[in-house]
């Protein structure tokens, strides 16, 4: 009866993200669902196929299929979106620190594509935030991220409070920054994010950080993805230095 409740988490966030993108759209024209469609057979038949001349174990690429599903609630429809998922499914087997890859797959790939080919970052899947952060919180609290998740939220809305006030804009005028898919389907992502309670609250801040600065003074790059792969590459640096106890 329970054995649900058992699955891989992974399971839980391909199944919230197929919901939320279609929650938050309108209505989807068969191009668009068959866009979804082959953007995740992409990414699955990919890594399956590094995973089994690695490993030389195949396995059901899981996290590829989340991956596939990030990128295509994220980015507009069209070829570059392909290369998105083809870039975010390379860097997760070839940029890695200690065996871990540095960089959240999806944000890689999106970035890559929209900073060097244009590909429009239109975050469709984002339209119902309520539902977002319902799902959310159920993921946060199976990967142990909760703390994170306050964390980051607290800090970029004080800081995009004293952004708006040193700006001259109304107190309020920023806090639309806040994206929850972000928050709870990118940003706690389990290998590029830390595991201790300190390290995951710095970690948070720094995040914010991170994305209000790219917001305020990279108007050209996407704040959200920018900011959490800057973010990605602290985390992998500060890993490496055992003094730091950051995990």
């Amino acid at each position: 009866m329970f054995k649900i409740f058992k699955l891989d988490t992974r399971w839980y966030a391909a199944a919230f993200i197929i919901i939320l993108t279609f929650v938050s759209a309108k209505s989807y024209p068969p191009k668009d669902i068959g866009h979804i469609f082959s953007i995740c057979v992409l990414t699955c038949i990919l890594d399956f196929i590094i995973l089994g001349l690695v490993n030389r174990k195949p396995s059901f690429p899981l996290s590829a299929l989340v991956t596939g599903l990030i990128i295509s609630g994220i980015a507009a429809p069209g070829r570059f979106s392909y290369l998105a998922a083809l870039s975010a499914i390379l860097s997760k087997h070839i940029i890695k620190i200690s065996e871990r890859h540095i960089f959240n797959p999806a944000g890689f790939g999106l970035f890559i594509a929209s900073a060097f080919l244009g590909l429009p970052l239109i975050w469709k899947v984002s339209a119902n935030p309520l539902l977002a952060v319902l799902f959310g919180l159920f993921l946060a609290y199976r990967v142990r991220k909760l703390s994170l998740v306050f964390s980051f939220i607290l800090s970029l809305f004080l800081l995009s409070i004293i952004y708006s006030l040193f700006s001259h804009q109304g107190l309020w005028a920023n806090i639309g920054i806040l994206n929850y898919f972000f928050i709870f389907f990118m940003l706690i992502e389990p290998k590029t994010s830390p595991v201790y309670l300190k390290s995951k609250l710095i970690y948070g801040i720094i995040i914010s950080v991170l994305v209000i600065l790219c917001f305020a003074f990279l108007p050209k790059y996407d704040f959200l993805v920018l900011g959490l792969l800057a973010g990605n590459m602290i985390n992998a640096l500060l890993r490496r230095k055992k003094t730091l106890n950051w995990r």
